[in-house]
């Protein structure tokens, strides 16, 4: 039999992908296929999937005879980034993914692992799969067209295990809880023979329930790429669980290369101490990761920074932070959060620890969007009195 994806390797229709692989695909949905008894609807979503591939996945591209999966699974999948910052995590003889998607995860594995074995039950994914990584790796990679469950019923010991349940239900509704995806990685844990278990989850899993439920958590890595918070990952070890847990929150760049990193415990955060002065001359918002990941104190005590309220988690000094894992300003004044207050009508609004959202304060000051100077609608604390007032920052982004 056939499979759909096997088409996209016809001559005629590669070669027909590659000259509209920048085109509109809406606009080429328009249009008849050159010939009526090609996959039009397959086609055109691999074009929009190569589309998504220049960012996402930029190395498969170099292979011609690659085939991407449709463009919404592709949109779940790991980056290239994201992948090659997971696998330097690790080295071994032998990796294992039980849910391999895509097979992003499983191909930059196969840097630091002799062989990968790989997991889909989904037939036509899994020869999909299967047919990339022979053109993609020199390595042995064995591709199973099964479930996991079923497969960890009876599997062998592994170096390294990877999972990453489907976080969509069948109405397409993303889902976070680990309860909640597909398969019950609570219910599948402990089957998995392997050395380290490495669980890759929604940025949106609470940390700390994550690693209740899950236990065993040796590390949790926060990962930021393209300015969005992109994933969660748990390491497990059969060893028990302690409770200084090493938490990093990581920014990385298009090679999966770190950026900026923090790392500590829920205990050392604790411990850390905490000054509070009122705002001076720069202005740090850390990064989606780094606000993920909660160590608030322990990056202001880190980057010589102070907060300008407990609550409030925004960090200034009187000298420019270079390395900050976020984005810094230039305070230029503050002001009372009233429409004529403000000497600007163009700005780029944002809300921290303030009473109301980013809609209504917007009406309530007569704004429109602007990208040139920035507000911050936040609560401030003064630390002689210990009086909270809420106000605007006004500043330029540094």
């Amino acid at each position: 039999m056939t499979h759909d994806w096997q088409a996209l390797l016809n001559l005629d229709i590669k070669n027909f992908i590659h000259h509209h692989e920048n085109d509109d695909v809406r606009e080429l949905a328009l249009k008849k296929p050159p010939h009526p008894d090609w996959p039009y609807p397959l086609i055109l979503d691999q074009i929009k999937a190569r589309q998504k591939a220049k960012t996402k996945i930029p190395a498969w591209l170099e292979h011609e005879d690659v085939t991407f999966p449709a463009s919404d699974t592709l949109e779940q999948a790991s980056s290239q980034a994201t992948a090659r910052y997971k696998a330097s995590l690790f080295k071994g003889k032998n990796v294992i993914d039980l849910t391999g998607g895509a097979g992003i995860d499983s191909w930059a594995m196969l840097e630091n692992f002799e062989t990968a074995t790989i997991i889909d039950s989904d037939q036509n994914a899994s020869r999909r799969i299967e047919h990339n990584m022979q053109i993609l790796n020199n390595k042995t990679v064995s591709v199973e067209n099964t479930t996991a469950e079923d497969f960890v019923a009876s599997m062998s010991q592994y170096d390294l295990a990877i999972i990453d349940p489907q976080r969509r239900n069948q109405s397409r509704k993303g889902v976070y809880k680990l309860e909640e995806c597909s398969p019950d990685i609570l219910t599948l844990l402990p089957s998995i023979k392997a050395k380290t278990i490495l669980v890759k989850t929604s940025p949106m899993l609470d940390i700390d329930q994550g690693i209740k439920q899950l236990g065993c958590v040796r590390a949790v890595h926060v990962i930021e790429w393209n300015n969005e918070c992109k994933e969660l990952l748990f390491t497990l070890t059969p060893e028990s669980q302690t409770d200084e847990i090493p938490i990093t929150a990581v920014k990385i760049n298009n090679e999966g290369i770190p950026l900026n990193s923090l790392t500590f415990t829920r205990q050392d955060e604790q411990n850390a101490s905490l000054s509070i002065t009122e705002p001076e001359k720069y202005l740090y918002e850390p990064g989606p990761a780094f606000m993920k990941a909660g160590g608030y104190k322990i990056m202001a005590q880190h980057h010589n920074a102070t907060k300008i309220h407990p609550h409030t988690h925004l960090y200034t000094s009187s000298h420019l932070i270079n390395d900050f894992p976020g984005r810094s300003f230039e305070i230029i004044d503050t002001y009372p959060a009233q429409a004529k207050n403000l000497p600007v009508k163009k700005a780029s609004l944002a809300v921290r620890n303030f009473p109301q959202d980013v809609k209504t304060l917007k009406n309530k000051l007569k704004l429109k969007d602007g990208d040139k100077h920035y507000l911050f609608a936040c609560t401030i604390k003064n630390p002689q009195t210990n009086e909270d007032r809420r106000v605007i920052l006004h500043c330029h982004r540094k």
